[in-house]
């Protein structure tokens, strides 16, 4: 049985931090299994918020989802790591990816060719790294994108620290199984079919490498008191529209018959932060096809499409009425 996890599509720097330990506390008292954080170092630092949040007598866990490893140097995000689990007392999971495509090249990281940039073998060398580190080795390592001769840390986990890799990439989550513990293979908004592609992805690895991993995905999410109010928190969300535009592929939208006429638009309207008129050219169909979105009974039932998929665990990203979505898909 899949267990149902937690995050917020909203940064956290975007989020009173009250409401944010509110929205912890009642999904903890809903056995949600774990509460998610991304980064998004334009809004604030997610570690610091995952600090606080460690400090709730709770037991949900709390994993960040992912950070990145061209942001963060290894050494870096060991550190951390250890401090965040210490604190937690062994409740935290470490998210490992390259980060967001929208502000990976405004600081001069080149997201394409993959041929050129190679994401996996610096994600690898990344895990490689921290997995030493926290360990107690002393680190000395030649890579193609870090170089440590010597380092070490003085703490350690008082509990191991799962590591999941983030990523949309068929060889990477193939290749994830060989050196990590879990996977997330969505960032929310895709259909069910594009997220079983990449589960099979990843069971491939598994069958390979001859090991088994968590696989989570997250997915977005919308419940009001009828489907109208719910579509539409969703075509005026700014992480929808951004995941639509830059990250949804058009072939997986007309694989559920959506009409894509008006994607250049949307794409033009977000390339220049016109999020008003991107939110108008949004279909239902669309929203439809990438969300389990309505009211509470039609969202529920939206969510079965991906629930069926073999995932491990599935991490719910409300919009809009937030809390009312928590305590929706809590059953």
């Amino acid at each position: 049985m899949a267990s149902i996890s937690f995050g917020l599509s909203i940064p956290v720097g975007l989020i009173q931090l009250e409401r944010l330990l509110n929205l912890v506390e009642l999904a903890d008292n809903l056995n949600y299994d774990t509460f998610w954080v991304h980064e998004n170092p334009i809004y604030g630092d997610s570690f610091a918020i995952i600090a606080i949040l460690s400090q709730l007598n709770k037991k949900i866990k709390l994993g960040i989802g992912c950070t990145s490893v061209i942001t963060r140097h290894p050494i870096m995000i060991a550190s951390s790591a250890i401090t965040l689990q210490n604190l937690s007392r062994g409740r935290f999971i470490l998210g490992l990816g390259l980060g967001g495509f929208p502000w990976l090249p405004l600081i001069g990281y080149p997201i394409h060719p993959v041929k050129e940039t190679k994401p996996l073998k610096r994600i690898a060398e990344a895990v490689k790294i921290i997995k030493a580190l926290t360990n107690g080795e002393r680190v000395h390592y030649e890579g193609k994108f870090y170089r440590i001769n010597g380092f070490a840390l003085f703490t350690k986990p008082t509990k191991y620290i799962p590591i999941y890799i983030a990523s949309l990439s068929e060889k990477t989550l193939s290749y994830a199984p060989s050196f990590a513990d879990g996977v997330i293979t969505s960032p929310g908004v895709m259909t069910p079919k594009d997220i079983e592609r990449m589960l099979n992805w990843v069971k491939k690895g598994e069958e390979k490498y001859n090991k088994k991993i968590i696989k989570a995905c997250y997915v977005l999410v919308s419940v009001d008191e009828n489907d109208r109010e719910a579509i539409e928190a969703v075509k005026r969300d700014p992480y929808f529209l951004y995941q639509l535009a830059d990250v949804v592929k058009e072939e997986s939208l007309v694989e559920y018959g959506v009409k894509i006429d008006k994607m250049k638009e949307i794409r033009e309207a977000w390339m220049r932060r016109d999020l008003s008129f991107a939110s108008k050219l949004v279909s239902d169909e669309m929203v439809l096809a990438l969300t389990a979105t309505g009211s509470k009974e039609n969202a529920l039932s939206r969510f079965e499409s991906f629930f069926k998929i073999g995932y491990d665990t599935f991490i719910i990203s409300p919009v809009g009425k937030i809390e009312e979505a928590i305590k929706t898909f809590s059953r």
